[in-house]
């Protein structure tokens, strides 16, 4: 064995390159279930900002801290699905700094058929590892989030 396969196998079987690989075949699969519901302008990339903000509303910059990206980033993001109808952006009343993002009624529909799909999905998903799988999977990934996710 070459001393690059050793790595290749490291890097595959990496907790970090599972995770990572694992999000972006979910977004992938989302995304697609999406544009087949008619979200035709949707972008994998636009789930950074639509999975990030509260139904009540958020901040570009807490948005932008939980999806790990920059406020650069995300105010483009915001831009583009201001644009398409699924947001609002609104300025704080209590500090004109802040730009706010509210879902518009097309972007709560949206999030209603995210939903939808997602079921649809972790349906699929147990059919092809098993139900137990599954479950232990997102069971094991929840526990994580509960314990190291404070941190």
């Amino acid at each position: 064995m070459r001393a690059s396969d050793s790595i290749e196998t490291k890097r595959s079987r990496n907790m970090r390159q599972l995770l990572l690989r694992t999000s972006r075949i979910v977004n992938r699969h989302v995304v697609e279930g999406l544009q087949a519901r008619g979200y035709s302008g949707l972008r994998s990339t636009h789930t950074a900002l639509l999975s990030n903000i509260d139904l009540a509303g958020s901040s570009v910059t807490e948005a932008a801290e939980r999806a790990g990206i920059t406020k650069q980033a995300m105010g483009r993001l915001a831009a583009e699905l201001e644009d398409a109808g699924y947001i609002r952006i609104e300025t704080d009343a209590a500090d004109a700094r802040v730009r706010l993002l509210k879902l518009t009624a097309a972007g709560k529909a949206l999030m209603l058929d995210s939903f939808n799909v997602m079921a649809e999905l972790e349906q699929r998903y147990a059919g092809m590892i098993g139900k137990k799988q599954l479950s232990a999977l997102l069971g094991a990934l929840s526990a994580f989030i509960a314990q190291v996710g404070t941190e």
